[in-house]
């Protein structure tokens, strides 16, 4: 593949993978149900983790793929919570099913929760935003699925990220740094942290305004830098922006610019950015086609990348989220933008 091209791999639709017997709900919800994904970058494998939620489905299995092979295919590595024992949640009659009557989570909204910590040999679920039901409920439960015994880890074996709240989880900014897989999760008031190596959430900066400032919004951790930047401020539109300096625990406005500083930075955008070692400056997909933008650390300027493709990228479908995954070994991304067109695969080396 040539730099900077877009190759659609054929196969890769989770299309090819649904539960035997069927669980409730249309398994096309595992991806368009404002759904993310996680990745192993050791492996180069992509993980789908209780994906799905509201009433558009109920299982909480899991898959992964390993794109490191020459045709790869999606496995389900855990079948769903049975049918018989698949409970619906409903606000308004103060029904909460957060666990499933075997003890594994409820199917959600992932969002951005799913991620990936080598450090932990596990797929990690910060928060459920729309759980199974009528998709008014939601959790600040922290769940995991060991690949060490393809299981999901019992409830409450890791602290949730706000005790005792159920507020702010929808579409919360979340990224990781990848050298230490440290967490950074936008709750309410505060900004807050999951440490990998002791398993606690470290309370951090408050908001500026509040956490809805980045409500759907990407967010990415520049490692050359150490600092996570917010791609959008809802209080500063169309172009405003936060970043997070971790030395000095301290959240600053900024402002993006250049023609598509307003694309990267729009209202409920689900938008999804990693920061990328080989060009040193940030990359953000947005929903559109093959919108890819490079955005510099410094100046916060904002330019388009140039990409081909044989086949027209279709829109992401109810957002990027985490579908847009930083694969370095493979020398590029894996990005799924809805269900049916499986996963594409940028090259940026």
């Amino acid at each position: 593949m040539s730099r900077w091209q877009w190759k659609q791999l054929n196969g890769t639709d989770l299309s090819s993978v649904v539960p035997d017997p069927a669980v409730p709900g249309d398994p096309r919800g595992r991806i368009d149900a404002w759904n993310g994904l996680a990745a192993d970058t050791r492996t180069s494998r992509l993980f789908a983790a209780a994906n799905g939620g509201h009433a558009d489905y109920s299982g909480n299995e899991v898959y992964e793929i390993d794109l490191s092979v020459d045709s790869p295919r999606w496995r389900m590595l855990r079948a769903p919570t049975p049918a018989a024992d698949i409970l619906g949640s409903n606000k308004s009659k103060g029904i909460f099913n957060d666990y499933y009557r075997d003890g594994r989570p409820a199917s959600t909204h992932t969002y951005y929760a799913l991620q990936f910590l080598a450090t932990r040999n596990a797929i990690f679920k910060f928060g459920s935003g729309s759980l199974w039901g009528t998709g008014n409920e939601a959790n600040w439960k922290t769940d995991a699925f060991s690949l060490s015994n393809n299981d999901w880890q019992p409830a409450g074996t890791w602290p949730d990220v706000v005790p005792g709240s159920r507020v702010g989880v929808i579409a919360a900014s979340t990224c990781k740094n990848p050298a230490t897989d440290e967490v950074y999760i936008a709750a309410p008031s505060n900004l807050r942290r999951f440490n990998p190596a002791s398993g606690v959430f470290e309370v951090l900066t408050g908001w500026l305004d509040n956490s809805t400032a980045v409500y759907a919004r990407a967010c990415a951790y520049d490692t050359a830098r150490n600092r996570v930047v917010f791609f959008g401020d809802a209080y500063r539109p169309p172009n405003g922006g936060l970043v997070y300096d971790v030395a000095s625990n301290t959240l600053s406005r900024i402002s993006f610019s250049g023609d598509g500083a307003a694309e990267i930075a729009e209202k409920d955008s689900y938008h999804f950015a990693w920061y990328e070692p080989k060009i040193g400056k940030f990359l953000v997909k947005t929903n559109l086609g093959d919108h890819l933008y490079a955005v510099d650390p410094e100046t916060f300027s904002v330019t388009a990348v140039g990409t081909s493709s044989v086949s027209t990228l279709p829109n992401a479908f109810n957002g990027v989220h985490s579908r847009w995954q930083r694969l370095p070994k493979l020398g590029g991304y894996a990005y799924y933008p809805v269900y049916g067109s499986g996963v594409w695969f940028l090259a940026i080396e």
